[in-house]
């Protein structure tokens, strides 16, 4: 029976992730409800997203330095070489997963006299098993380290073991620093906001004179106080939002210039601040319209300004608002309320190396464990912004009661 192991190793090593589906597949009940890695993939300049060399860099113009003037004919000039250029850079994380099965496993589910393409169907199935557990396992992995709490240490250092996460990039602190005590941000991606006034992301409060009295857009005495105040306090928050990481080419020399694509830009933000925005607009109009029916109360995919607002599982609970070393998930923070966090896929990219994307090694056996074969595989990346004054985050300006 010790050729159905061997056998089995050689169709691993051999064959790569792609498998045709069949009807015994799994249900993968470990799967997350949304994940926010797809958006960032669509439509990304594959150039960008998948490059070499020994850190991630990008140049980047964060000051105007302008040397225009009028003039007089026979004026005499005075010719400067502004220096404007800024270099973002960002160093490579290292993540790895692994796939692994036993001898007893692989044989036992071999029988003797099995005909080649009953085999093959057999290690299909085994291979498919594992691998989706592994793939299950890698990729959930990254969703979490996309929203984990900022540290310096750990994403801006030099010697840091975690990329970037978002909220690094977007946030609601002071020049978009965190400021978590002992393990502070003064620079990102090497760079300091506080000199690179550019170098921030865009920031507006929910106005908190008015959120306590709405309830949320959607308490009992909603239309009675929108009819009083004449304002949904979060779209209007959106509606200073859009204006303020909206950025247009001149209308000439465009070459030199960003084109904004509006097929990167999203709006990520928890299960309850999404439905916050759909019951908001539930009462702003004298009809349902969900599914095209004027009968359907909900909203899918709701949206503002075409960009789409997409609900990220992993903001139920993540820990990312406070001070100190508090810092809390945005229901049980000191500051409660919705959070909804502006991305432009264009300017904010996970970056793959090109020679360690999602690279298979060869099965391997331990000497401490000669019957458990592994097959590890390692990848190479780091989130990397472009630009941060083309995101923003939209956060509620004191705590909201009944949030």
């Amino acid at each position: 029976m010790g050729s159905a192991l061997s056998t089995f190793t050689d169709f691993v090593a051999s064959t790569g992730p792609s498998y045709l589906t069949s009807a015994d597949q799994l249900v993968n009940e470990a799967v997350k409800n949304s994940y926010i890695m797809r958006r960032f993939l669509k439509g990304a300049d594959k150039s960008f997203v998948i490059q070499g060399g020994s850190s991630i860099k990008d140049a980047l113009i964060l000051d105007e330095d302008s040397t225009f003037t009028q003039y007089q004919p026979n004026d005499t000039f005075t010719w400067r070489n502004p220096q404007v250029m800024s270099t973002a850079t960002a160093n490579w994380r290292f993540s790895v997963d692994h796939m692994s099965y036993t001898d007893q496993e692989i044989e036992l589910n071999v029988g003797t006299g099995m005909t080649t393409e009953a085999l093959r169907g057999i290690y299909k199935r085994l291979k498919r098993e594992k691998e989706q557990r592994m793939w299950t396992s890698m990729i959930n992995g990254w969703e979490d380290l996309l929203w984990r709490l900022p540290k310096n240490s750990e994403m801006e250092s030099d010697s840091g073991l975690y990329p970037y996460s978002i909220p690094a990039f977007i946030n609601e602190n002071s020049n978009g620093l965190y400021a978590f005590t002992g393990d502070t941000f003064t620079t990102v991606e090497g760079i300091s906001p506080t000199s690179k006034t550019r170098w921030k992301p865009q920031q507006t409060a929910i106005d908190s004179a008015v959120t306590n009295n709405l309830e949320l857009v959607g308490g009992d005495n909603y239309g009675t106080t929108l009819t009083a105040i004449g304002i949904n306090p979060v779209i209007a928050a959106f509606d200073e939002m859009f204006y303020k990481v909206r950025f247009e080419t001149p209308p000439t020399k465009q070459e030199y210039f960003e084109d904004p694509k509006l097929y990167g830009q999203f709006i990520a933000c928890s299960r309850k601040a999404i439905n916050v925005y759909q019951r908001g607009l539930r009462v702003a109009q004298d009809r349902f319209s969900g599914s095209g029916s004027p009968s359907d109360p909900s909203y899918l995919n709701p949206m503002y300004g075409g960009i789409e607002l997409m609900y990220v599982a992993s903001l139920d609970t993540a820990g990312l608002y406070g001070s100190g070393t508090s810092f809390l998930s945005e229901t049980a923070a000191t500051t409660a309320g919705p959070r909804y966090y502006w991305i432009n896929g264009q300017y904010l990219t996970p970056v793959f190396h090109t020679s360690r994307y999602m690279a298979k090694k060869d099965p391997m056996v331990h000497p401490n464990q000669p019957f458990t074969t592994v097959v590890p595989v390692d990848c190479w990346w780091n989130l990397f912004a472009r630009s941060r004054q083309r995101h923003g985050i939209v956060y509620p300006g004191a705590s909201i009661s009944s949030y």
